[in-house]
C-alpha cells in the first residue's frame, strides 16, 4: 500500500502556502453563500447576485470583479469539495515547482481567461444574463500545468484508471471539448478556455516548461530550486562555509560529496515530483535543513 500510494501522489503530500489560502478563502465565500441562500442551500443568494459572473453585466456592465470573484463561488458541497480536492492534489506541486508567486500569477490568469472566453462566446442571447461560478476554469489550466510539468506522473483517471499526466490532460481536454455542443449546467467552454488561457500563458512566459523536460535545468525548474532553498532549508555550499578561527577555511571532501548529493535529490524532485523521493532521500534533505 504504502508503494501503490507514492506511485499515485497520495503519500507525503505537503499543503504549499498559496494552495492552503485559496482553500481556504473558498471555503469562507462558501460559507457566505450559504448564509445568504447559496452554496449548500443551493439558491441564488445575495452573495452568488454580486460576484457570479455574469457575460451581460461582467462584459457590457463592466463589472470587471467577476472576472476574479465567480472563482471562489460553487454551487454546491461537491461541486466545492471536487475542486479544492484537485486544487490540493495537483496544485501543492505546481507551486512548489514554480513558487507562490508565479503559481497565483497563472491561477488567477486562467480563472480570468476561462470567463472572457466564456462571455465572449455567451454575451448575446438568453446566456448573456446566466450567471456562472466555480473555480473550474482555474482547476483546468492547472491540469494543463501539472501535465506539462510532470508528465510522466502517473494519476487516476477518474479516481480509476491509472494513467500518466500528459495523456490524462489531454483526454480531459478532449471530453471538455466535445461536451461544449451538449451545454447544459456545466460550463464546459469556461474549462477549456481555462486550458487554452493556461497553455498560451505558458507559451509566452515560460516556452522552456512548455517543451517539457528534455535535457537541462529548465528555468522554471531553477526557480525551484531556489524556492526549495529559500524556504525549506539553509543549504550552505562549501565555498560559502564561514572560516574558522586558526583554519584555512576548506570544508573537506564530506561537505562536497554531501553538497553534490543534495543537488542530485533536487534535480530529482525537478524531475519527478516530490513523491518520487526514497525514505533515504527525505531523510538527507531533512538533515541538511537542519544544519
Amino acid at each position: 500500500m504504502r508503494g501503490y500510494a507514492r506511485s499515485y501522489g497520495f503519500e507525503g503530500r505537503q499543503t504549499t502556502s498559496a494552495v492552503k489560502g485559496l482553500i481556504i478563502a473558498n471555503a469562507v465565500v462558501f460559507a457566505l453563500q450559504t448564509v445568504t441562500g447559496g452554496g449548500l442551500m443551493r439558491g441564488y443568494g445575495l452573495v452568488d447576485q454580486w460576484l457570479s459572473f455574469v457575460p451581460g453585466d461582467a462584459l457590457a456592465g463592466l463589472q470587471l470583479w467577476r472576472f476574479v470573484s465567480y472563482m471562489f463561488l460553487h454551487d454546491g458541497i461537491f461541486h466545492i469539495g471536487m475542486n479544492m480536492f484537485v486544487l490540493w492534489m495537483f496544485g501543492s506541486q505546481v507551486e512548489a515547482l514554480w513558487g507562490r508567486r508565479l503559481f497565483l500569477v497563472y491561477y488567477f490568469v486562467c480563472g480570468v481567461g476561462a470567463a472572457a472566453i466564456y462571455g465572449l462566446f455567451n454575451l448575446f442571447g438568453g446566456s448573456a444574463w446566466q450567471p456562472m461560478v466555480g473555480a473550474s476554469g482555474a482547476i483546468y489550466g492547472l491540469l494543463l500545468a501539472y501535465g506539462l510539468s510532470f508528465p510522466d506522473n502517473v494519476i487516476l483517471m477518474f479516481m480509476i484508471i491509472p494513467m500518466k499526466a500528459k495523456y490524462a490532460v489531454f483526454l480531459f481536454g478532449l471530453i471538455e471539448f466535445f461536451s461544449i455542443p451538449r451545454g447544459g449546467s456545466v460550463a464546459h467552454l469556461a474549462h477549456l478556455g481555462g486550458m487554452l488561457t493556461g497553455f498560451l500563458f505558458l507559451q509566452i512566459t515560460a516556452p522552456s516548461l512548455a517543451r517539457g523536460a528534455r535535457g537541462g535545468l529548465t528555468d522554471v525548474q531553477k526557480r525551484w530550486r531556489r524556492f526549495q532553498a529559500r524556504n525549506r532549508m539553509r543549504v550552505v555550499r562549501p565555498d560559502e562555509q564561514p572560516r574558522r578561527p586558526g583554519g584555512n577555511g576548506s570544508t573537506g571532501p564530506a561537505k562536497g560529496a554531501d553538497q553534490a548529493r543534495i543537488d542530485e535529490i533536487l534535480d530529482k524532485i525537478s524531475r519527478e515530483g516530490l513523491q518520487s523521493l526514497t525514505d533515504e532521500e527525505q531523510e538527507t534533505l531533512r538533515r541538511a535543513g537542519r544544519r
